[in-house]
C-alpha cells in the first residue's frame, strides 16, 4: 500500500512534470526557486497547512518557501511578494488577480516562471490577462481539505484527476450518474489514499464538466473543467480615497474559523455595507455566534493603502 508521502511526490511530480520544461527549470535554479503561497494563514486551511507541513519536514525550505497571508494589507502584500521575488508565484485566484493589476498599475515587479491558481475559478479571459501580465505559464490546481492533489491543469485548460488516488463521480440531484460532457449538479469524491479518515462519495460542491474524449495535450488522466467557488473580489472606499479589493476568501476564512457555523453567506448589499447569513449547529448559543462573527469581520481585515497601519480596521456595517 502507497504512503501519503508517495502519494504526495507522485502527484507533485505529475503536476510540475505537465507544467515545466527544461527551459523553465534551467531558469528557476539560477534565481532561486523561491515559492510565494498566497493563502488565509492560521487554521486548517489546506494550502496553509500543506506549506507549513513541507516546512517543518525540511526546515531549509523556509529559504525557498514564503508563505504570505491573504488578510496582509495590499501595499504589504505587494511589497513582500516583490522583495521575495519568486520563480512560482502560487495562490488563491483572486488574491493572484489583485497582484497582476497592481503589476499592470506599475506597483509590482515579478516575473516568475509559473503561476498557480487554485481553490477559486479563474474565468478565461482573466487567465489570458494574467499570463499577459507576468509573461509566464499559468496553470489551475483543483485541490480540497479532503484530497489536496486531486486535480491539476494543462495547456488547454482542462483540470486532469490523479484517477489512481482519487474518484469524482459527477451526480445530478438525485445523485445519479452525469455522462461525460454534461455539467453535473455536484460531484462525490472518494479519497483512495487517506488511511487514517476513510473519505467516500464526499459532496464537493461543485459542478464538475468530463471531458468525453482525449485531451488535446496528450495527458491520458480524466480531464474536468469546474464550476465552482465563484465568489467575487468585495471592494471598499478606502480612507484616503482609493479603492480597497478584499479578496473573498479572506473575509470567508475568518467566518468559517468560528466555532458553531455550519455554513455561511457574506453578500456585499452596498459599498460600506456586508450582509451575512449563517446556518449555526443545534448545540451552540447562536447569539454568542453572532457576536463572533460580527467582531471577526468588524476586525483588521481588510487590505489597505495606509501605510501608517499594518492593519486597516473594516469599519463597515454588518447586518445578519
Amino acid at each position: 500500500m502507497a504512503t501519503p508521502a508517495s502519494k504526495n511526490a507522485t502527484t507533485v511530480a505529475r503536476a510540475s512534470g505537465s507544467w515545466l520544461g527544461g527551459r523553465d527549470y534551467l531558469s528557476m535554479l539560477r534565481r532561486g526557486n523561491k515559492v510565494a503561497a498566497i493563502w488565509a494563514a492560521g487554521g486548517h486551511f489546506a494550502g496553509y497547512s500543506t506549506a507549513q507541513r513541507l516546512i517543518r519536514e525540511r526546515p531549509i525550505r523556509r529559504r525557498s518557501i514564503r508563505i504570505f497571508s491573504v488578510h496582509s494589507p495590499l501595499d504589504e502584500l505587494v511589497r513582500g511578494v516583490g522583495d521575495f521575488n519568486p520563480t512560482i508565484l502560487n495562490g488563491y485566484a483572486s488574491a493572484i488577480s489583485l497582484l497582476a493589476r497592481e503589476q499592470r498599475a506599475g506597483r509590482l515587479d515579478l516575473r516568475p516562471v509559473l503561476v498557480i491558481t487554485s481553490a477559486e475559478s479563474l474565468p478565461p479571459e482573466e487567465r489570458a490577462r494574467i499570463r499577459e501580465t507576468f509573461s509566464a505559464k499559468v496553470r489551475d490546481q483543483y485541490a480540497c481539505s479532503e484530497f489536496m492533489g486531486l486535480a491539476h491543469g494543462c495547456e488547454q485548460d482542462w483540470l486532469h484527476v490523479n484517477a489512481d488516488w482519487a474518484i469524482l463521480e459527477p451526480v445530478d440531484e438525485e445523485f445519479r450518474p452525469v455522462p461525460p460532457g454534461q455539467p453535473s449538479h455536484t460531484v462525490l469524491l472518494t479519497n483512495l489514499a487517506n488511511r487514517v479518515q476513510p473519505i467516500i462519495r464526499y459532496d464537493l460542491g461543485d459542478s464538475v464538466t468530463m471531458r468525453p474524449d482525449p485531451c488535446p495535450c496528450g495527458n491520458p488522466l480524466p480531464a474536468v473543467r469546474v464550476q465552482g467557488r465563484t465568489s467575487e473580489v468585495i471592494a471598499f472606499p478606502g480612507p484616503d480615497g482609493r479603492t480597497v479589493e478584499l479578496p473573498p476568501l479572506a473575509l470567508g476564512a475568518l467566518v468559517d474559523s468560528t466555532a458553531g457555523v455550519r455554513m455561511f453567506q457574506v453578500v456585499q448589499t452596498d459599498p460600506r455595507r456586508l450582509a451575512v447569513r449563517l446556518v449555526i449547529e443545534d448545540d451552540v448559543d447562536a447569539g454568542q455566534v453572532w457576536e463572533q462573527v460580527q467582531r471577526a469581520l468588524r476586525g483588521p481585515i481588510c487590505p489597505s493603502g495606509d501605510q501608517r497601519r499594518p492593519r486597516a480596521r473594516a469599519g463597515y456595517p454588518v447586518s445578519a
